[in-house]
């Protein structure tokens, strides 16, 4: 079974990839966490909420996503992948090559980027997966659900940060653009 957790930045994806792993473990499920090499915010080895929650996790290259593989350990039941909309198109056939194994993946990533652009990754696999979950952060002007997070100073699509973004709903969004 494919899960994807998704929506803006401070919906609480990675808190939700956590949980969703805890409860895969106290269930008697072995489980096992992965993230993009580069994405060091706040841990080298750990995923981390913005809220400080923590897990280990094996590092992933995002253009050779099919290290995956050699970093499995050999009674793993579900695999968890944070900021999925990081790595490149290889990552779906990863995926897909894990599901067809009798894994369960989940994944949790960014929707869409501050241009409200969707990354392709997660899209596509939104449209693959069993069960999708879409989280919502709280807009940063009006307090109504937040659809996208904006960066008015961003220079590159993919940027590691959380200070320069701001969660907001659409009609806030339409207002500035």
């Amino acid at each position: 079974m494919l899960t994807v957790i998704a929506g803006g930045m401070f919906a609480e994806k990675s808190t939700e990839l956590q949980r969703r792993g805890k409860r895969l473990t106290r269930a008697g499920k072995n489980v096992v966490y992965f993230k993009p090499e580069f994405d060091n915010r706040y841990s080298e080895t750990e995923i981390v909420t913005h809220d400080g929650q923590k897990v280990k996790a094996g590092n992933v290259p995002t253009d050779t996503p099919e290290t995956i593989f050699m970093a499995l350990p050999k009674f793993t039941d579900v695999i968890l992948i944070d900021e999925i909309q990081f790595f490149n198109a290889g990552i779906i056939a990863v995926i897909n090559h894990l599901l067809k194994d009798g894994y369960s993946v989940i994944v949790a990533g960014l929707d869409m980027d501050s241009d409200a652009k969707p990354f392709d990754v997660t899209a596509t696999l939104m449209a693959l997966a069993e069960e999708v979950v879409k989280l919502k952060a709280v807009c940063s002007r009006c307090g109504d659900d937040a659809w996208v997070t904006y960066n008015d100073n961003k220079i590159n699509r993919i940027e590691l940060g959380t200070d320069e973004y701001t969660p907001m709903c659409r009609y806030c969004y339409d207002t500035i653009n």
